[in-house]
């Protein structure tokens, strides 16, 4: 789900994950990786605008934002060889 306002990119990714880490560094290193990705790939198409990632865990209904460091640090640890 992208949210779309003048200033902002909010991408929320819906994962439906049987156990629910308690905080964002607690993620599984793959969802951070393609979440990183995709704040990339916004940033490319959106330039004049911040982007953020969350992930939406259904079992639980919460909404959990991600920092831009944890994200592409996952996304570079990924890149390399």
């Amino acid at each position: 789900r992208l949210i779309i306002q003048p200033d902002r990119i909010l991408a929320v990714d819906f994962k439906t994950n049987g156990v629910v880490p308690g905080e964002p560094d607690d993620c599984p290193e793959g969802i951070l990786r393609q979440m990183g990705a995709y704040a990339a790939a916004l940033r490319l198409i959106y330039p004049d605008r911040r982007i953020d990632t969350a992930i939406l865990w259904t079992r639980t209904a919460c909404l959990m934002p991600l920092s831009n460091d944890l994200v592409m640090t996952a996304l570079q640890r990924g890149s390399l060889p």
